[in-house]
């Protein structure tokens, strides 16, 4: 299928930029994460991985969100995460229409959003 961004199954590394940069310091902020290990795991993601392994990895950013948002954690670093996140959800039907709706998971992204403040 050739979407707007291009053909092929790589289509979706449009996604990564904002991710590389910020995640692995908001998820260290954060107590999530450590910085070095993230930034290893998101390069491994980018040159080996597929846009399902992607959005498993978004998943599990956002489950580590809902923890440091329960422990009252650095709000900044939460909002800015949650926001990060939310976005790859608000791009990802131009790249794969053809897959399952992500409402739930952005809907849930906007109310951490607004948990996080």
């Amino acid at each position: 299928m050739i979407g707007r961004y291009g053909a092929g199954a790589d289509r979706w590394l449009f996604l990564t930029p904002e991710v590389e940069r910020e995640v692995p310091g908001l998820l260290d902020r954060l107590d999530q994460g450590v910085r070095t290990m993230e930034e290893r795991r998101i390069e491994e993601l980018i040159h080996r991985g597929t846009i399902d392994r992607w959005f498993d990895y978004l998943r599990d950013c956002r489950v580590r969100l809902e923890h440091a948002a329960g422990s009252g954690g650095d709000a900044a670093a939460a909002k800015r995460l949650a926001l990060v996140l939310r976005e790859q959800y608000l791009l990802v039907p131009s790249i794969r229409p053809e897959l399952p709706d992500d409402r739930v998971e952005l809907d849930r992204l906007e109310e951490l959003t607004w948990t996080s403040t």
